[in-house]
């Protein structure tokens, strides 16, 4: 009976802590107040997301966000779950970044940046829930070996080197480099990788090259990335683990050394293991969360 009365006094302050600031509440989910600015940031969310809605309809998407939002952080101390150090960062971080770049428009909004924590710290808990709905010993367990198969057949690893095939004219119009311009460039891009196949690391060939840009640390990239064509995808995902390949794509040339996303010694899976879970199971995992948001009444005060 006290762990049950200690469980539900922290779900009850969790909620204030993330829902009221002070009295200033803008809607009551299941009596839980929920402060005006985090209302406002789901009102400004509905309106983006169907701008031609009307009034009806976007207080009534904005109201399921709000049933949501309650009912994620509510799973989530129900659960006794926990952010990790770096989870708690990562949030900071994305707060700060966001307030950075547009601060202004959400204060105008009427969302503070404590507004803006609630919302994205939340969004860390529905990860949380949805890794716990899903573990080995959750609500519905997906085996670890599936999101590791997932992983090796949908990422790649690789360090870069990235040239253009392309110049700029007087009028700063993007104009095609001749033939011989470009095949210059493919056989130094050559002469690179055959440097590194031979011991020199990709940083040290980068520092030698100009006009490029170079990912000298790993980088690990989804097939759904679209920073990426589907060609490049293809193509890294076609090479050997180690090798080096120089190709063209579009107006790019590409210097790339293959690395191996299984290697468990670096274990690369465990960055991107929520990732893999979440394209798996995301929108099943949105369907479960709005059957529990369901039952949560939202009343504007």
């Amino acid at each position: 009976m006290k762990r049950w009365i200690g469980a539900c006094a922290a779900l009850v302050l969790l909620l204030a802590s993330l829902s009221a600031c002070g009295t200033d509440a803008g809607a009551e989910v299941n009596g839980s107040p929920v402060g005006a600015g985090v209302c406002l940031y789901f009102d400004d969310l509905a309106r983006s997301e169907d701008p031609d809605a009307d009034e009806a309809a976007r207080q009534a998407s904005a109201d399921k966000m709000l049933a949501e939002y309650v009912a994620i952080n509510a799973a989530f101390t129900s659960r006794g779950l926990s952010l990790t150090v770096v989870q708690k960062a990562e949030v900071s971080q994305t707060v700060n970044d966001l307030w950075r770049l547009f601060g202004d428009y959400y204060t105008n909004l009427g969302v503070t940046k404590q507004d803006l924590w609630k919302v994205k710290t939340s969004e860390a808990y529905k990860d949380a829930v949805m890794t716990d709905y899903y573990a080995a010993d959750g609500d519905e367990p997906v085996g670890e070996a599936t999101l590791q198969a997932y992983f090796s057949e949908n990422y790649i690893a690789f360090q870069s080197i990235t040239g253009f095939l392309t110049t700029v004219d007087d009028s700063g119009n993007a104009v095609a480099l001749s033939d011989t311009e470009r095949a210059n460039i493919v056989t130094s891009f050559e002469n690179m990788a055959s440097a590194i196949a031979g011991g020199s690391s990709v940083a040290e060939e980068a520092a030698k090259a100009s006009n490029t840009i170079s990912n000298t640390e790993t980088v690990v990239v989804s097939r759904a990335d679209e920073n990426y064509s589907d060609a490049f995808f293809e193509h890294v995902f076609a090479m050997e683990n180690n090798t080096t390949s120089v190709f063209t794509d579009g107006d790019y040339v590409f210097l790339v050394l293959r690395e191996d996303i299984t290697d468990t010694e670096r274990n690369l899976f465990a960055d991107y293991r929520t990732d893999c879970l979440r394209t798996l199971k995301g929108e099943e995992f949105d369907a479960v969360v709005a059957a529990w948001a369901e039952s949560y009444a939202v009343t504007r005060v």
